[in-house]
Formats: structure tokens, sequence, C-alpha cells
């Protein structure tokens, strides 16, 4: 826990919030501009749009936030502002302002529900790349009939390619490597794949 906790504080200090505030309560009301505590118990919807707006407010003035619910996740919709900015360097202030939320929503709602945070469309053509990337690898394998090493990618990225392939007939995938340098590998279905490989194979 204390881990998790440490990363929230660097994650609020990287995005300029500041040391001692506490996300999932601390949010500002665009009127007064001034932080307010958000009720402790509300509307999971109403809950995630006062939190984000107050998130945001200490980022850009100009933005704002469109959530709409499917099921037990919500997706979250930045607008205004300088969304380049909102989304950062491939995809990782977005990635982070994401993590927030989450953890926001799991202090007063547990684990019922996940949010998917987007701008500008990015994680939409992020996961068409991604899927485009899988199918050429598909391809390849099938061709050539050997292993094919993907480009090193986040853990939600990883974990997008085993789930697209997960049921494919001929080809199986599993990561490999450390920190910043792991990555999945499409090989033929049936194939010998590393031991330690198959046991960490569906955290991405």
């Amino acid at each position: 826990m204390e881990d998790k906790k440490r990363g929230l504080d660097d994650l609020l200090t990287d995005l300029g919030i500041g040391e001692g505030e506490s996300a999932p309560e601390v949010v500002l009301k665009e009127e007064a501009k001034a932080p307010v505590v958000a009720p402790a118990v509300q509307d999971p919807k109403n809950a995630l749009e006062h939190f984000m707006v107050g998130l945001l407010m200490r980022l850009d003035p100009a933005y704002s936030v469109e959530v709409r619910q499917e099921g037990e996740v919500f997706h979250a919709e930045i607008l205004g502002g300088d969304l380049g900015r909102a989304i950062g360097r491939e995809g990782k202030t977005l990635q982070s302002l994401e993590f927030i939320a989450n953890v926001a929503m799991a202090k007063q709602f547990g684990s019922a529900y996940r949010v998917v945070l987007d701008a500008a469309g990015y994680r939409r053509r992020n996961e068409d790349r991604i899927h485009r990337m899988a199918m050429d690898a598909v391809l390849q394998v099938e061709v050539r009939g050997q292993e094919v090493e993907l480009p090193a990618m986040r853990p939600s990225e990883r974990r997008m390619i085993h789930v697209l392939l997960k049921q494919h007939q001929k080809v199986t995938t599993y990561s490999v490597g450390e920190g910043e340098e792991r990555h999945v590998v499409v090989a033929p279905r049936g194939a010998d794949t590393p031991a330690q490989a198959q046991e960490v194979d569906s955290e991405g």
C-alpha cells in the first residue's frame, strides 16, 4: 500500500498538485476556483465528473470533461484547452490522469468501477496501432513459422495484445524482459516458450 501511495504522490507532483493534498477528496469548483471536499458518498458518475473537473482545473482552466457510462466502465473524454498537454509524451500524462482517476474511484467505491480516459481520440488511435502491430506479427509468424518480438510496450498495451490473440488458433503470446524493456513475443502455437514467461503472461 505504501508503494502505491508513493506512486500516487509522485504523479500528483508531476502534475503540479501539492504534496500534502489528497486527490480523491480535494477538487475545485469552477466558479470559486478553491478547494472543496467532495461528498463522501454520491452517484459514481457525478463523483467522477466532480473529481475530474477539480483535477483538470489544476492543469488548465480551459479543460472540461464529458463522462459516459457503459456498465461498470466510465469513459471520460477531456475536452478544450491544450489536448496535446493532456495527452503528454507517448500518452504518459493521459495515463497518469487515468491512474489517478481510478485511484479516486476505488477510494470511494472499491473495485466496482473502472475509468477509461481519452483526449482527442488518442486512445482509439493507439489501440488501432497496437491492433495493426499484432496482426502484422501474426502474419509474419504464419508465413515464416518463427516467433516475432514486438517493441517494448507499457503493461496496458502488452495486455491488449495478449487478450486480442488469446483465442487465436495459430499463435500464442508471452512477455519477456524487465522494466521498460519488457515486450511481447508472438510465437507459433505449440512452440516451446520460456517457463518464466508463461508464469507472468497474465500480467501483460
